[in-house]
């Protein structure tokens, strides 16, 4: 296992950096799913550290370190009440990544990637979306449209989807990204991805260039392990080649 180093930002954000010396400026940033914590994606810290990169793990609001029961309680609220949470955590989670992100520059890192998975893939979407320093992003699992997928409609739920990344496509797509999602995922469907860089590629050329789709059609959200392994194979070359690391 590469070396690791453990932190706060502001006091408040726990991050846990792992990489090899003599430290490598290019940085990943590498966020978490639902349930889940940085401690948990160690084996994807360790493989991007092996390629050459700064790995750094985040814990999400609400997760990990900053465990506060919140998570758990989403079991008991309705549909429509869940998916409007899952998207207030994505939006409280967003300018966390940015707030590390002024860390790591502070540092010398630099160029900056951002790769998540399922609820961390909105975060990462959301914010190489809001945040022009991110250079590449990886999002496994996620979406940029933020409709809900069985969940009734409500005006809460309406609100929230307008600041989603597929409404700005010129800023999710300014920089290279990578889309992986799973044909037969019964909690993200893998349309909106799909769709986002079908209109990327048909209808903004300059920008299609950037976006990169891949789908596993046997898979569902629980990756089977031979395409788990190649998404993890994909990101870490598309995050190289793009850092230039």
């Amino acid at each position: 296992m590469a070396p690791e180093y453990r932190f706060w930002v502001d006091g408040r954000i726990p991050v846990l950096k792992v990489h090899h010396e003599p430290r490598p400026s290019p940085a990943v940033i590498v966020l978490h799913g639902l349930r889940s914590k940085a401690d948990d994606q160690r084996y994807d810290l360790d493989l991007l550290a092996n390629a050459g990169l700064t790995a750094v793990g985040i814990d999400a609001p609400h997760h990990g370190a900053r465990w506060d029961g919140w998570v758990e309680r989403m079991a008991d609220w309705g549909p429509s009440a869940y998916h409007e949470n899952i998207l207030r955590l994505v939006l409280e989670a967003a300018p966390d990544v940015s707030r590390v992100i002024d860390h790591l520059k502070d540092e010398g890192h630099g160029p900056i990637g951002v790769v998540g998975v399922s609820l961390g893939a909105y975060t990462a979407l959301t914010v190489a979306t809001w945040d022009p320093r991110v250079e590449a992003t990886v999002s496994m699992l996620g979406s940029p449209d933020w409709a809900p997928r069985d969940a009734p409609m409500t005006h809460e739920i309406y609100q929230l989807m307008q600041q989603a990344p597929v409404h700005r496509p010129a800023d999710c797509a300014r920089n290279p990204l990578l889309l992986m999602n799973a044909g037969r995922d019964n909690l993200v469907s893998p349309h909106g991805s799909r769709e986002f860089a079908r209109r990327a590629w048909d209808n903004h050329p300059w920008l299609g260039r950037y976006v990169e789709y891949v789908e596993y059609p046997e898979s569902d959200h629980f990756v089977r392990s031979e395409d788990w392994s190649d998404m993890w194979s994909r990101a870490q070359g598309f995050l190289r080649w793009h850092l230039r690391a």
